[in-house]
């Protein structure tokens, strides 16, 4: 069953995602000592994006295509361009909870771990929107998967 669940390149890509939370959370904590959280967290998501891609692009997606130099820089290329279009509803949803639903200041540890807990919510929007776009686009000739084939239909 175990193995069953790790053939779904979508448990593979919540996995990646997962790992790329981590690289996300470290890179934006590292980033607050310089930045503001807001800075912090755009910084961050070049760290998880680039990481995420690399991920993908071994594990979900078993790309074992030979390719060219050119064309791994333009798969990434696809792939930064497709997070940072997820990254909008992230990055808003994120901009919405820290102006919007601030804790009560006397939560001290709420008020401390509030911009790192207000990252979750934009990451599953991600999330999703990322699998479809690397599904059937970024990784689609290079997938095993039957949705990535685009399915020609006579006129």
């Amino acid at each position: 069953m175990i193995q069953t669940i790790f053939q779904k390149s979508f448990v593979r890509f919540a996995i990646v995602g997962s790992l790329g939370f981590l690289v996300d959370l470290i890179s934006m904590i590292v980033l607050s000592f310089w930045l503001s959280p807001m800075m912090a967290r755009a910084g961050a998501f070049w760290f998880a994006a680039s990481s995420n891609w690399l991920w993908n692009r071994q594990f979900t997606f078993n790309t074992k295509k030979k390719m060219a130099i050119k064309e791994i820089i333009h798969q990434w290329a696809h792939f930064i361009f497709c997070s940072a279009l997820s990254f909008i509803p992230n990055w808003g949803c994120y901009y919405f909870l820290m102006h919007f639903f601030t804790p009560n200041p006397q939560l001290h540890l709420l008020s401390l771990l509030w911009p790192y807990l207000a990252m979750a919510p934009g990451i599953l929007i991600g999330l999703f929107l990322n699998y479809v776009f690397s599904l059937r686009w970024v990784f689609a000739t290079n997938s095993n998967e039957p949705l990535a084939k685009v399915q020609k239909r006579p006129l």
